[in-house]
């Protein structure tokens, strides 16, 4: 008879991970708060009567380089890296591993409808439902997988093609007035429900963005691609990357030269991916984009990798891991965050913020995070959602507190 199924020890963690993942905890921080704030809600020309008005721009555009869409690309691969962490240890008891996988995925997706009923932007869903197609990838070998991994990165942009040649009544056309527009709701009206509203009022408005957030997968192709980057995840360790490749710094001088590239030159372009290209150009953009976005997440992690190793840079980086072994209960305190600082019914703070406030604000959170991340695992083994996840995952109370 087997191993009997069960969770990871801590002896198991690979701690470079944990202090990636709190990396990409304070990432997706920084790309969320713009919608929770009403910064990507707001008109243009509301903008301009900012605080530091002038450094906005800019400040947005450093976002869109080092900021927007490397970061769940980031939090993706983790997805794929932790599976195969979990599944090596089980490999020839496949059936059971897998049942009790599924259990999470099921429990995970669960997380997810109810985080998505309070904030649109909600990640979790979209990982459970994923992963179940996922897995059925496991047993694939290393080429092979890499293989299909590029395939479903890219496969998605071939709709665009088909749309705008076969059917372009498809596409809708609308002016962008703010950084975030519906078609059928203006900036201002919605900035009034999150700034005004009741309780019930500003749950509505988030369930109206979550249909649109929803909507928008499509053109944007983000399920093939969060499948493809939990296979490249997987492929990763597959093939020992962190113990052959991370640490080279030729390869991490090359991840930045052509992720910088590819991304200043998707900016030259011009497009959306959360639209559906109307030419051969916005499929161009499309392309170019992703490809800046997976090679400016690999110089994140092959730089944070390298980093690890010199002890005055682990010492600073140390404090992440404790995010980073948190990392499902702190993504849940972001949306915490946001009721609490913006909404109208606490700290009414929506749409007063300029980015640069918004940006200090971030780093003050994301102190905090850690703050209370090493005073909570001082006492406990596990965060709150993990241990709940956990214990509704193996069906079995696992003692919380540190003896």
């Amino acid at each position: 008879m087997g191993e009997t199924i069960r969770p990871i020890s801590k002896s198991e963690r690979i701690e470079v991970l944990d202090v990636i993942r709190g990396f990409a905890i304070f990432g997706i921080l920084m790309a969320n708060i713009q919608s929770w704030s009403g910064y990507k809600f707001m008109p243009f020309e509301v903008m301009q009567r900012l605080s530091y008005y002038e450094f906005n721009d800019i400040l947005h555009h450093l976002f869109m380089i080092f900021i927007d869409t490397k970061f769940y690309t980031l939090f993706s691969l983790l997805f794929g890296i932790g599976f195969y962490i979990q599944f090596r240890k089980f490999r020839d008891e496949q059936t059971e591993f897998i049942k009790t996988y599924r259990r999470r995925l099921a429990f995970l997706m669960l997380f997810g409808a109810i985080h998505a009923f309070f904030w649109s932007g909600d990640i979790l869903l979209i990982y459970g439902l994923v992963g179940f197609f996922f897995i059925l990838f496991r047993n694939l070998p290393p080429k092979r997988l890499l293989l299909v991994a590029v395939f479903f990165y890219y496969v998605w942009v071939v709709k665009d093609i088909v749309i705008f040649n076969f059917f372009p009544d498809f596409i809708q056309h609308y002016q962008a007035t703010s950084y975030k527009t519906y078609v059928d709701l203006s900036p201002e009206a919605l900035m009034l429900r999150f700034q005004s509203g009741t309780f019930f009022e500003v749950l509505h408005a988030n369930w109206h963005n979550l249909y649109w957030r929803y909507v928008d997968l499509f053109p944007a192709g983000r399920l093939s691609i969060v499948l493809a980057l939990f296979l490249f995840g997987y492929y990763l360790m597959m093939i020992g990357y962190f113990q052959k490749w991370a640490k080279s710094k030729r390869l991490m001088l090359l991840f930045w030269i052509g992720g910088l590239f590819f991304t200043m030159l998707a900016d030259q372009i011009g497009g959306s991916m959360s639209k559906f290209a109307t030419e051969w150009m916005g499929v161009l953009y499309k392309i170019v984009a992703i490809t800046g976005q997976i090679l400016l997440t690999m110089a994140y992690v092959n730089t944070l990798t390298i980093l690890y190793e010199k002890i005055p840079w682990r010492t600073m980086l140390h404090p992440l891991s404790y995010v980073g072994r948190m990392s499902f209960s702190n993504y849940i305190m972001h949306t915490l965050f946001g009721y609490l600082i913006f909404y109208p019914f606490f700290g009414q703070l929506f749409g007063k913020m300029s980015l640069v406030e918004i940006l200090v604000l971030s780093i003050v959170l994301y102190t905090f995070q850690i703050g209370i991340s090493w005073l909570w695992l001082k006492y406990f083994r596990f965060g709150p959602l993990e241990w709940l996840w956990r214990c509704l995952t193996y069906g079995k109370w696992f003692p919380l507190r540190r003896e």
